[in-house]
This record gives C-alpha cells, structure tokens and sequence, in this order.
C-alpha cells in the first residue's frame, strides 16, 4: 500500500506500469476529488498544510502499529519527469527484491551540506497545482537556518539525502522511533500550505528515519 499526498493532480500515471502493480491510500489536500481511482483503496481528506511532509508524517502516526514491511511514500505530481524517473526505479527494485530502498544523493555528511540553508520563496512545479495555488512565500521555520533545526532535533547526521518527495523505509526503521518523534515535527509543518520547514524535512528524511539497519540505499539515477 502506497502513501500518496495529492493536492490537484489527477493521478493517472498509477495506471502506468509499475505503478499498477501497487494499492494506494491517497491523502487529498486539494478542493476536488477528480483523480484516477482504479488502485486507490482509500482516500483520506486532510488540510492544505505542511505540503507532503505533513502528509507522509499523518500516514505514519495513523498507522504506526500497522504499518507495511516496506513503507512507501509518493508526492501526487509523480507525474512530472524527474519523480516519475526515481518512483519508476523504487517500484522496479523493490518488486525484485521485497526490500525497502531509499534513493538519494550521496554526500560526505547533510548537516555539512546543509549547514546554513534556509529558504525565502518556494512556488509549487506542478502545472495544475500551481493553478490552483501559485502562492510563493514561506512561513518561516523558528529554528533557522537547517544546521541550527537540526541540531536541536537532536537529529543523527547521515551520508545521504532525497529530494522531490519519493522514497520507501523499511518498518522497522520507523518504528525504532518513538511516536512523539513524528508528531513533533508533524505540528511544525501544520503550521501553514507553505512551510520552510518542509525544505529542512525534506533534505532530513534519512536522519528522521534513520540510521537505517534494514532500509537499502541507492544513487538517485539523475545524480549518479
């Protein structure tokens, strides 16, 4: 079963393969419900905040003592070519091998990395989503800029990170975090449609998670 957060896309690559070999729960944050349904077994209807960070975060604090052995999340605009490039290689790897991959950049560290990013403007990339909302400012995250949120998380730093959204993580890496891990960050991001704490959620989802012990890694193929 595969987490999908939706704002205005109408879903019509699940019909794709692989895609059509999965189900889905699709979290709705739009105004409509005109999407592809033929694989969705749920459609669950939440707020227009905390884009889909907040909704990867709800899946798995309403889930948490049932979740899947592999977990998977997918943003609705899985549809533009980039996500839909990386989605198509986490499904085919992981209808191979029945294990959770993470696919993302290799770096020496992400709080290196990301030290001091912080971000003003962001404007959704999708076509239909952005006209639907075309809003470009950030609510801005209290602990600015990454460097400075993430340390007082007290987050692990790791090798590695994601972006556009597009992952899966072994249940077992979930669940060696406490509930309220996730729920902190979950009231951060429901803040506002537009949070820069999204960006800092975003580039951290490997040290969220993470370590990973049971969740595989792979080179993103548009970095590698």
């Amino acid at each position: 079963m595969i987490c999908i957060s939706r704002y205005n896309e109408d879903l019509s690559w699940t019909l794709e393969y692989p895609f059509n070999q999965f189900h889905y729960i699709v979290y709705n944050k739009g105004i409509n419900d005109h999407f592809e349904k033929k694989y969705v077994v749920k459609v669950v209807n939440l707020p227009n905040v905390g884009r889909c960070d907040h909704t990867y975060l709800y899946h798995v604090l309403t889930y948490y003592h049932s979740l899947p052995n592999i977990v998977i999340f997918l943003p609705g605009s899985t549809n533009m070519d980039k996500k839909k490039c990386i989605a198509k290689k986490l499904l085919m790897n992981i209808l191979l091998t029945k294990k959770a991959i993470f696919i993302g950049v290799p770096v020496p560290s992400i709080l290196e990395k990301f030290q001091s990013f912080s971000q003003e403007t962001y404007c959704c990339q999708e076509p239909t989503n952005q006209s639907l909302n075309n809003e470009s400012s950030l609510y801005p995250c209290p602990q600015r800029p990454f460097g400075t949120w993430f340390v007082e998380h007290g987050f692990q730093d790791v090798p590695f990170f994601c972006y556009f959204g597009v992952f899966a993580i072994d249940k077992k890496d979930i669940l060696q975090h406490p509930k309220a891990r996730y729920h902190t960050l979950l009231k951060e991001l429901a803040v506002h449609s537009n949070p820069e704490v999204g960006h800092y959620t975003e580039r951290a989802w490997a040290s969220i998670f993470g370590p990973f012990r049971h969740t595989w890694f792979e080179t993103c193929p548009l970095y590698s």
